[in-house]
């Protein structure tokens, strides 16, 4: 591999490595504090981890995190492979004599071998057969992922955008346990269409003749093959989450992004449309006279609200069609910032109502001092944060209704035709809808931090 060197991290067992391996089982990574005075993170590096400190464990990546108290510096392992339990007598053994009196790993607490110790631990760690290689083959892709920022960072957002459409998704269905796990899972690719969700694997990929099943998770909606470039479906237990990125033009000659969630327990329809603010003298501002497709968009909004909005509404004793707003359409401004490999968070940014966001745009507090409308997140207070959103939008409180629901095949193909990529996402029927922000015995998780990227 091309990496020079790695970490060994020693848990010795007690409660924290029974907590570091409950993690491991249930979500496959874990976050360890680092006193930052024991070394310098990187922002990607491989990682020996030794749960009881005697034996090897696991071979993974441990990514540098923002997050962290006064002195300590989180990290997050991932991308976690089984390696071989030698004892420490057994590795030496194995060793060069050569290299034998420089491998002393702790009992507990963090290890660094020299480069060359460090290629001789992985050799005898992971003997060289056919399943190790390609699990190595992964883990590199991983790895160099993870150490590399987006390729498109002045793109316009898209592939940022396409990566918060299917992680709102996620921690909608999941939660963030869900999105971090899913999206630490993804993968270097060459689609030029669907950038992102193409990366994502341990995942069930949909073959043709499968996507004929769309036309059950998304009622009412035809959906051309040829319009379909990624697709992927997601099961816990018997909840399951279909994604379909569907996009006709190249990344370069996409106009933007959208979101299509449907949840079949509420028989709701959410439909987010996707705007990048940019950077003003340090400040992130929207301004939308300054993009030639607000208005066009904000017409079909406004045509296809009133087409869902003249449907009958359906009366029904069913507490789960109650709406606190039966309008389905929102607006995200986001920061567009590229991101490193590996990253499971959402991108930084607001949700408006597009009845909300159409009192915005008259109020006077947008108005700029040249006469124009500038938004940012100072005058834009009324809003949406990534969790209030994904809240309301996993336990059906926003959305169509149900009578709604069978007219939107109409505007997938408005927005197909407008050159914008569309992500679309459904659960299956019969989903549970469990709170994956609680552990077994129904306490919250202290990773739900839902506010911005990590």
């Amino acid at each position: 591999m091309t990496q020079q060197d790695g970490l060994w991290l020693a848990i010795n067992g007690g409660i924290l490595g029974q907590k570091i391996e409950y993690a491991i089982d249930r979500h496959g990574q874990f976050s360890y504090p680092i006193p930052q005075g024991d070394y310098h993170p990187r922002r990607a590096e491989l990682v020996i981890v030794s749960l009881e400190g005697r034996k090897p464990d696991y071979l993974g990546i441990s990514v540098r995190s923002k997050f962290g108290t006064t002195g300590q510096m989180n990290v997050m392992i991932s991308n976690l492979i089984s390696v071989e339990r030698l004892s420490t007598a057994e590795i030496i053994a194995s060793l060069p004599k050569r290299f034998r009196a420089n491998f002393s790993p702790p009992l507990v607490g963090i290890y660094r071998p020299t480069p060359r110790l460090w290629e001789k631990l992985l050799s005898i760690l992971i003997p060289d057969t056919p399943n190790n290689k390609i699990r190595m083959r992964a883990l590199q892709r991983a790895f160099s992922e993870a150490n590399r920022v987006g390729r498109r960072a002045n793109d316009g957002g898209l592939e940022a955008f396409e990566r918060d459409a299917i992680a709102s998704a996620l921690q909608a269905w999941g939660g963030p346990t869900v999105r971090r796990k899913v999206l630490r899972g993804a993968v270097p690719t060459d689609d030029e269409r669907a950038p992102f969700l193409a990366r994502l694997r341990d995942v069930i990929s949909r073959e043709d003749p499968q996507i004929n099943h769309d036309h059950t998770v998304f009622p009412g909606m035809v959906i051309s093959r040829r319009d379909i470039v990624s697709s992927v479906t997601l099961t816990d237990g018997s909840d399951q989450i279909t994604i379909l990125n569907c996009n006709r033009q190249p990344l370069e000659r996409t106009l933007g992004v959208d979101l299509i969630y449907y949840s079949h327990k509420y028989k709701a329809f959410v439909l987010v449309q996707y705007k990048r603010m940019v950077d003003d003298n340090g400040i992130p501002t929207y301004r939308p006279h300054s993009d030639d497709n607000h208005e066009k968009e904000l017409v079909r909004m406004r045509i296809a609200g009133q087409l869902l909005q003249a449907l009958p509404q359906q009366n029904s004793v069913d507490t789960s069609g109650f709406r606190l707003n039966r309008a389905p359409f929102f607006i995200k401004l986001c920061e567009a910032k590229a991101s490193i490999g590996l990253d499971s968070g959402m991108v930084a940014g607001m949700y408006l109502p597009l009845e909300l966001w159409e009192t915005l745009l008259s109020s006077p507090k947008v108005i700029g001092p040249k006469g124009g409308i500038v938004v940012t997140w100072e005058n834009c207070t009324r809003r949406f944060s990534n969790g209030e959103f994904t809240n309301l939008l996993r336990n059906g409180w926003i959305g169509s209704s149900e009578g709604q629901t069978d007219k939107l095949s109409e505007i997938v193909e408005e927005v197909l035709d407008s050159g914008r990529m569309l992500i679309l996402a459904a659960t299956e029927p019969g989903q549970r809808s469990k709170d994956y922000r609680r552990d077994n015995w129904g306490r919250f998780s202290g990773e739900d931090d839902l506010e911005s990227s990590f």
